[in-house]
């Protein structure tokens, strides 16, 4: 009934620790502090190191019994805690010293910096233990991480290839990393939660202080996957409800490896896998909607200048040289201004001439945008003739004439443009005069009709 006790206290290590801490720090900040006149402030700090002592003795001893309870390897801890017990020592050898001599000898500040460096060595370990040893560096910049010796520890997410994900071995290309990104953190060499060790194929094989966690090929009977279909507020669950739970495709996953053998050397395609169990996966290489362009950024002091002109200019994401460009606050704009976006004709991606006072005329310069993707020419006097110069547009893929006088006979100009999605030609003359499907592109006109349901006749 009383189990508890031992791993209870042992929990309290974390906490403990700072005891020590604060009453060493501030024994040896006296020492340094009064110096010669320490006799008046004596029992002060024999006090400070007394209570020192005494709480870093309780914290190496929960330190102790956590190392003891909690699964962690005595290779992880071994130089914490001999450095926690030599604080100690430290600690009364300096309240010993302060309770017989007479004065401050010199030997007494050295044996404070030296306590003072153990404990700050002692500390460090420590916070190693618990929050890793790249606590201080993962939050820098990978460039930086590597430069002083560190990396990302945080594992990247299952994906597979598409084409020839039959080639992968089952247990290193897919069941570790599900393991490394859900069970790692307490099933390691250096943390060996219930003893067990999911870090390797040899840990997964060995099992843990429970006996082995894979009963064959029986996955209902092996632990390894029994124990993660559990309720989450079952004892047995794992992982704990308040860790990362793995997703249920990567759980099936687990479970079609135990059925299969749960062999090292096994390929996805030997195992006879369906696709559906591996398509949720995939990597998937999603292609960027703007181009991918080395082109200078524009500096601060010309999209202001931009601005200060009357347009809307922004950059598209944060460290992009490319730019939206709009002419929401500017309908005057018209093709005597284009001199205006000169200085901005690589980095443009997006132009709305929406409303401006625009002619056909200003297609012969629009074409002239290398990057351009997105172009709006809705509410203008656009009317389509020398649309087939937006053929240089090579990046082009949405079009907008909107409430234009465009015909249908000049969209053909467009047909077969290598990048060009869509138009978008809502209340135009092409609206309503021909087949858009003959086209490459895909044509909207917004004459969408929906059937009338039976509730729209009923009066309330």
């Amino acid at each position: 009934m009383i189990d508890f006790i031992l791993p209870l206290f042992g929990r309290f290590h974390p906490i403990l620790v700072h005891l020590p801490i604060g009453f060493l720090v501030f024994g040896v900040i006296l020492i340094f502090w009064f110096g010669k006149k320490y006799s008046a402030y004596a029992p002060v700090i024999e006090l400070a190191f007394l209570f020192g002592g005494v709480s870093a003795l309780a914290a190496s001893i929960s330190g102790f019994l956590h190392y003891q309870n909690e699964g962690y390897g005595w290779d992880t801890v071994k130089f914490h805690l001999i450095l926690g017990i030599l604080t100690t020592l430290l600690a009364f050898g300096l309240w010993y010293h302060l309770k017989k001599a007479a004065a401050t000898p010199t030997q007494l500040k050295i044996k404070g910096a030296s306590l003072l460096m153990l404990l700050t060595i002692t500390g460090h370990l420590g916070g190693n233990i618990t929050h890793g040893d790249d606590y201080f560096t993962e939050v820098l910049p990978p460039a930086l991480q590597s430069l002083l010796g560190g990396g990302n520890s945080i594992a990247k997410p299952l994906e597979l290839p598409a084409d020839n994900w039959e080639e992968v071995e089952f247990y290193t290309g897919a069941i570790q990393p599900i393991l490394d990104q859900n069970c790692k953190s307490c099933h390691n060499p250096n943390k060996l939660k219930g003893e067990l060790d999911l870090s390797s194929f040899k840990g997964i094989h060995k099992g843990g202080e429970d006996g082995a966690i894979l009963e064959g090929e029986n996955a209902e009977k092996s632990a390894l996957y029994s124990r993660l279909i559990l309720p989450e507020d079952h004892d047995d669950h794992m992982p704990p409800k308040d860790k990362r739970q793995p997703r249920k495709e990567e759980i099936e996953l687990i479970k079609a490896w135990i059925e299969s053998g749960s062999s090292e050397k096994t390929k996805l395609g030997d195992a006879a896998l369906h696709v559906s169990l591996v398509e949720p996966f995939f990597k998937k290489n999603e292609i960027p909607f703007y181009p991918i362009v080395d082109v200078p950024a524009l500096g601060q002091d010309s999209i202001s200048k931009l601005r200060k002109e009357g347009f809307f200019a922004e950059i598209v994401k944060k460290d992009s040289p490319l730019l939206k460009v709009s002419c929401i606050n500017f309908p005057a704009f018209s093709d005597s201004d284009w001199h205006l976006l000169r200085s901005a004709q690589d980095q443009i991606v997006y132009l709305d001439l929406t409303g401006t006072a625009i002619t056909d005329a200003l297609l012969d310069q629009i074409a002239l945008l290398p990057n351009l993707t997105v172009l709006k020419l809705n509410q203008t006097a656009i009317e389509g003739s020398g649309l087939d110069k937006l053929a240089e547009n090579k990046n082009l893929k949405l079009l907008y004439i909107n409430d234009t006088e465009v015909g249908f006979d000049k969209l053909g100009a467009l047909d077969g443009h290598p990048t060009l999605e869509k138009i978008f030609a809502f209340n135009t003359a092409a609206a309503n005069s021909g087949n858009s499907s003959q086209f490459s592109f895909h044509m909207e006109t917004g004459n969408l009709s929906l059937p009338p349901l039976a509730t729209d006749t009923i009066v309330y």
